[in-house]
């Protein structure tokens, strides 16, 4: 009989060494998260793509790109809705309306910086969200509504309030912009975004109007994906948004991509935690929907409704170990 050479004997243990361990179901490693393990499909779907070119890059000696001149105090009106709040550079010279030239978006960012909602939050769910959604397509399909290439007409956000939708438990309930919600979802993804880190233009975004288009981590919105399991694609997803004004300490480690997490200090594990977000809801209206099967306009990014949770206003995260949910400030003690 012919001898196998001893190399090639070595090889072919290793291999069925490799085999047999690639063949044992991997634990799930994250007690928080109540979903089921991804499927193969779910995990190649959610495999990290190529970070951007300017992932690593140093924050720009010139971040601030308005071109109104506009140096103004935010004037939040209100007792800020959450504790912890801590005064920023943003909030001494950028005001409500951001660096907005025209009504429309003077409009709409006075709304996204609204910290001034009250009320008994509603318990939403993705199907809410999916519910006010059709109802704002519809008042378009009746010519008395537009949105989408550039933010809605003042006089027009009067048509966000009292739209039929229903309840986490399926009740029909009347929502709208200005509305207090809560929803409770996985966490797909949290970025700091329009951040200097991020794009793939010659140099990276320089920030958002509604925050004076300063392209600064503090001057930016943290962008959460949330997700009906840990494992949903982001084109299914409701958006909600941390804002910089006041917000928390703890807030900006509220993030977990692979491009703007390496400069956050001590960023958060949150990716995949089941999670209750309670804020206003609010109408994006310079944008469309990117849902999934979809058609991507130019306007359109990946979610399911340009509905928003926008400002965020709680924070909790699921506690496995105590199985109820907990604050922010109490999930992250030791982390």
């Amino acid at each position: 009989m012919k001898q196998t050479h001893p190399i090639v004997a070595l090889n072919l243990l290793l291999l069925t060494m490799l085999i047999s361990g690639c063949s044992q179901p991997s634990p799930n490693g994250n007690a928080n998260v109540a979903s089921p393990l991804p499927s193969p499909q779910a995990t190649a779907q959610k495999s990290p793509a190529p970070l951007g070119k300017h992932c690593g890059d140093s924050p720009p000696a010139n971040p601030a790109n308005c071109k109104l001149n506009i140096d103004q105090p935010f004037n939040p009106g209100c007792n800020v809705p959450f504790s912890g709040a801590q005064s920023h550079d943003i909030d001494l010279h950028c005001p409500n309306e951001g660096c907005a030239k025209n009504d429309n978006d003077k409009a709409q960012n006075k709304v996204k910086n609204n910290l001034c909602a009250s009320g008994t939050p509603i318990q939403i769910s993705e199907t809410s969200i999916d519910k006010l959604q059709a109802a704002v397509d519809q008042l378009v399909q009746q010519g008395n509504f537009s949105y989408g290439d550039k933010a809605p007409q003042p006089s027009d956000r009067a048509k966000l309030q009292g739209l039929s939708t229903v309840d986490v438990n399926g009740n029909p309930v009347t929502l709208g912009e200005g509305n207090l919600v809560t929803l409770e979802a996985f966490v797909l993804d949290a970025k700091h975004d329009d951040t200097y880190v991020l794009g793939s233009g010659p140099e990276g975004f320089k920030g958002e109007g509604v925050n004076c288009n300063n392209s600064l981590f503090d001057w930016n919105d943290i962008h959460i994906a949330l997700g009906q399991t840990a494992a949903a694609e982001e084109c299914s997803s409701v958006t909600a948004e941390i804002i910089p004004h006041f917000r928390p300490p703890l807030w900006d480690r509220f993030d977990t991509n692979e491009c703007t997490s390496p400069h956050v200090t001590n960023p958060l594990p949150v990716r995949g935690q089941r999670v209750r977000i309670t804020g206003q809801l609010f109408f994006d209206g310079s944008h469309t929907p990117g849902s999934c099967g979809g058609l991507m306009g130019p306007h359109a990014f990946p979610r399911r409704a340009v509905w928003e949770i926008h400002p965020v206003y709680a924070i909790e995260v699921f506690d496995a170990a105590k199985n109820k949910f907990v604050t922010l400030e109490e999930w992250a003690q030791g982390k």
